[in-house]
């Protein structure tokens, strides 16, 4: 069973060993993004898990860096290379999505990604987010309206 845990002194350094393959080279390294939220205490990070284990990272957050009026961002989204295409990814960011609709209700959630990342966009892509079509960062940056209440 995947479960959304917080990050705390007994998992952080397995959230922080976590990381993706070599060619997913779009992802910031946990420790940075847990270094992050202690800067930016307005960001939710969780560890993923699969049971009791460790097999993920997320952070999101409200932000007006990229634009006009602070939004809610998924920031960061991984899942362990040695996880992957095991579907834990696709629970896990249903379960980041309803913490995101119940934290910030009735507004889109936004993300970004590298344009090179088709495979990241195609599974962003069947959540409901869209490319807005607006590159942020190096980032290609996707909105998910609020009336798209689940994955297909």
């Amino acid at each position: 069973m995947v479960t959304l845990r917080d990050v705390t002194e007994t998992n952080f350094e397995h959230l922080i060993a976590l990381s993706v393959r070599e060619d997913q080279p779009f992802v910031a390294p946990n420790v940075y993004s847990i270094a992050q939220a202690k800067i930016y205490p307005e960001a939710t990070i969780k560890g993923i898990y699969l049971d009791e284990m460790a097999v993920g990272f997320l952070m999101f957050g409200r932000d007006d860096e990229d634009v006009k009026e602070p939004a809610p961002w998924l920031i960061r989204f991984m899942i362990d290379a040695r996880y992957q295409g095991k579907g834990y990814g696709k629970e896990a960011l249903k379960l980041t999505l309803e913490a995101m609709t119940l934290t910030y209700p009735g507004e889109p959630i936004y993300l970004s990604t590298n344009p090179n990342n088709q495979a990241g966009i195609a599974f962003y892509e069947a959540f409901g987010f869209v490319s807005t079509g607006s590159i942020q960062h190096d980032e290609l940056v996707f909105v998910r309206p609020p009336e798209v209440r689940h994955h297909e």
